[in-house]
């Protein structure tokens, strides 16, 4: 029978990713069918221009937000002190958002909404192997094969797609390389790395490095119709900005405290979901075969997070045997103080 502590500890743990995970699928959700909104003729159909509002808007809440509340951003004085290494992570996020962000709009003009959104599940196998390359995941066959299922499911809910063009998913491929590479780096700088910047900072470092690349395609594709468009719908072009902003707070969020791979799972459930919420608000047909991999897919996860919740479980055994280890040794009072020269020293490497 476990033990109380470690029966509360997975239960906050789960507490936890649920409700990371169910804000994110909510205003993920939000933000698309916003977006969409805006992107119709006669509101803002201006893909480049609306993301570089959305960063430029970011950017603007951080930096007000740091000025009235520094407390808020506590591994700021780290950050700056060691800018140099945080921007060898972060910049290249700005180039892998641009490029992410364009390729995905290029291929909503080939492939369908449907289409597009299961072809992510191709996100879970390649974060996982980039992921095991970059030392951040441990690769198991146990591991794989729960990944092939959601693999499975999803690519069951994306054989009902009639109108398949190639350039559409070579752009949508594109699109996930860039997305799956800025994932990784984030969660490197997020949680390794010797940094542990908390969210906010994060936030604030990642958007100027976003909004350079979108400033410079905003030039290039700049017309008479986005200063038209943008005078006339400016308050809902904030109000959507706003939500983007939240969103990304909580995609850091979910880096911070998931890894990158348990983002990538939820955010295949909120493509499922986006996809289902479609077909009940505006009548898209959805396939028998692709409602079972929708099924098989939710099985996936399930199975993925009693995995996780097991490696936990196993984490806490080791932590607490350690603690243990430790209270004899502070018996001793040689070895207290060994152990006390050692930690001074494993601090002056870190600073």
């Amino acid at each position: 029978m476990p033990p109380r502590s470690l029966v509360a500890s997975q239960m906050t743990a789960a507490l936890e990713a649920i409700a990371i995970g169910t804000a994110y699928i909510g205003v993920s959700a939000t933000l698309i069918t916003f977006n969409k909104y805006m992107m119709q003729p006669g509101h803002f159909p201006h893909a480049v221009q609306l993301t570089a509002t959305h960063m430029s808007v970011t950017l603007g809440m951080t930096l007000s937000l740091y000025a009235v509340a520094p407390r808020l951003f506590p591994s700021m004085d780290t950050a700056i002190a060691n800018w140099k290494t945080v921007l060898k992570f972060i910049a290249p996020l700005g180039l892998l958002f641009a490029v992410g962000v364009l390729c995905s709009n290029v291929a909503y003009q080939y492939s369908t909404v449907a289409f597009l959104q299961f072809c992510k599940e191709g996100n879970v196998a390649l974060m996982f192997f980039m992921s095991c390359l970059a030392g951040t995941q441990q690769f198991s066959w146990q591991k794989l094969a729960i990944l092939s299922v959601i693999i499975l499911g999803c690519s069951i809910c994306a054989t009902g797609e009639i109108q398949f063009v190639m350039i559409g998913l070579i752009f949508q491929l594109t699109s996930q390389l860039a997305e799956c590479s800025k994932n990784l780096i984030a969660e490197v700088v997020m949680s390794g790395a010797g940094l542990k910047l908390d969210v906010l900072t994060f936030v604030m470092f990642q958007a100027p490095c976003s909004l350079l690349p979108l400033m410079l395609g905003c030039i290039y594709t700049w017309t008479p119709e986005v200063s038209a468009d943008l005078i006339a719908i400016w308050p809902l072009l904030l109000l959507n900005a706003s939500v983007a902003f939240v969103l990304n707070l909580l995609i850091a969020l979910s880096l911070k405290n998931l890894s990158a791979l348990a983002f990538v799972i939820i955010g295949i459930v909120k493509d499922a979901v986006i996809v289902l919420s479609s077909s009940a608000l505006f009548g898209d047909p959805i396939a028998q075969i692709q409602r079972v991999g929708f099924c098989i897919t939710l099985s996936g996860v399930a199975l993925w997070g009693k995995l996780k919740m097991e490696e936990q479980a196993e984490a806490h055994s080791k932590k607490q045997a350690g603690l243990a280890e430790d209270s004899t040794e502070e018996m001793d009072p040689l070895l207290a103080r060994e152990g006390s020269h050692l930690a001074e020293g494993k601090a002056k490497e870190a600073v």
